[in-house]
């Protein structure tokens, strides 16, 4: 008995490789599966390698992508904040061939000799692992959500495509603990509730979003941690290392910092709200270093697109900032030895949002930049850190300064919730395991 985790695995985003690869643990930890696939990414060779090669070297089982990128691997590196008409305009028509192309293939998918005859080599060997998995799980994440984008009916279809698969194949689908909403735009409800109400199992990783798709489907969502949660610490000895070659020492109180591009979707000044973003960070790096920390800038995510790179934003950042105790920790390290990095870490101000799960259940006391749905806002508030998340749009230089001040002053504090949360982690592995075996009692 097989399994397959979609969507596909991302290297270079660490929270999306941790989400993954917690997900593989989970299934193989419930003893149901002889095997469990990982799906791949990357619509060309170069960048498949960059999204695959840790995965691989750590020995998980890949099956091919089958539905491409509207951007087909084509990346313009100068447009992380807002994206050209042009590209905009060869995204769309690829879109509607893709949309076109994969409804085809639900249609016929349970017959494969005829998705031999109609489709490539690489469409029929995945449907035809599909066919053999006996479950689906989708991973741990956040993409559920639309803000009422021109795109949101293809992103929609895009997103929940492998679900739908699934479920024309009659296979069981679980959906690990995700982040939902907003649901603007349209036929996005409407897409949301059709699929969902298929599905088997489906968690929201906090209340915020269990009541935004509670709402919606008019049933109750249950709450399970972040699968990011459960990723344990990697190498503190490789850790140590990386730490010592960018010259940190063992007396230093290290501030790590993650900053991300954005494009404000749903908002019409993009570019003015993504300087004042980056300036606000700014000032907040000057604070801390007049308070004698050290910062430490950290590479969460590396693409695969310009919008996913934090290294473009990080070098905004350094463009106004320059300061011998601002070190770049420029790495491409895997998802358990950057938490293992984290771990030495005095304070955390986090806008990737793993970045901020990794450095909580490190113990390490954290400031979150909230961005894309409800994902930041609902984990800080479940452990009880509601004073220090602001939304990414709303952030001012005075407000992350006075966050930054007050966590320090209730340092010791925030570090006893911290441990007293981490008690609840086992807990809700366990019971997500007990509830997948209990699809085939």
């Amino acid at each position: 008995m097989n399994a397959i985790i979609v969507p596909g695995v991302t290297d270079l985003n660490k929270g999306d490789q941790a989400l993954v690869w917690e997900s593989w643990r989970l299934a193989k930890d419930t003893g149901l599966y002889d095997e469990v696939f990982i799906l791949d990414a990357g619509d060309t060779l170069e960048e498949r390698e960059l999204l695959c090669k840790q995965s691989e070297e750590q020995g998980f089982k890949l099956l091919e992508n089958i539905l491409k990128h509207p951007r087909r691997g084509q990346h313009k590196s100068g447009e992380h904040i807002k994206e050209s008409k042009f590209e905009l305009l060869k995204q769309i028509k690829n879109a509607g061939l893709d949309f076109s192309n994969t409804w085809y293939l639900i249609k016929i998918c349970k017959d494969l000799e005829k998705v031999k005859r109609k489709f490539d080599a690489k469409t029929y060997r995945t449907v035809e692992q599909f066919h053999k998995a006996k479950t689906i799980f989708v991973k741990g994440g956040g993409f559920i959500h639309a803000y009422g984008e021109k795109t949101a009916p293809y992103l929609m279809w895009y997103f929940l495509f492998y679900v739908r698969l699934a479920k024309a194949l009659d296979k069981e689908v679980v959906f690990l603990p995700n982040s939902y909403g907003p649901f603007d735009g349209f036929t996005v409800k409407d897409q949301v509730k059709t699929v969902f109400n298929q599905l088997d199992l489906v968690y929201a990783r906090e209340h915020v979003s269990a009541t935004s798709l509670s709402s919606l489907l008019g049933k109750e969502i249950p709450v399970e941690m972040d699968l990011g949660f459960f990723l344990e610490k990697g190498s503190q000895e490789e850790a140590l290392k990386v730490l010592e070659k960018y010259n940190f020492s063992s007396e230093d109180k290290i501030v790590g910092i993650t900053i991300r591009p954005w494009r404000f979707p749903g908002l019409t000044n993009p570019e003015e709200l993504y300087k004042k973003y980056i300036l606000s960070v700014v000032e907040l790096t000057k604070h801390i270093l007049s308070k004698g920390y050290k910062v430490a800038l950290c590479n969460q995510s590396l693409g695969p697109n310009s919008h996913e790179d934090d290294r473009n934003a990080i070098k905004d950042l350094l463009k106004e900032v320059q300061d011998p105790n601002v070190i770049w920790i420029n790495e491409n390290l895997t998802c358990d030895v950057l938490k293992a990095v984290y771990s030495n870490f005095y304070f955390f101000v986090g806008t990737r949002f793993h970045s901020i799960i990794f450095s909580l259940t490190s113990l390490v006391p954290s400031i979150a930049i909230g961005y894309g749905g409800n994902k930041a806002k609902g984990i800080m508030g479940d452990f009880r850190l509601d004073n220090y998340v602001v939304q990414i749009q709303d952030v001012y230089p005075e407000q992350l300064i006075k966050m930054f001040d007050q966590a320090i002053s209730e340092y010791s504090e925030i570090k006893i919730q911290l441990e007293e949360s981490m008690s609840l982690v086992m807990k809700s592995r366990n019971r997500l395991l007990s509830d997948i075996q209990g699809l085939y009692k």
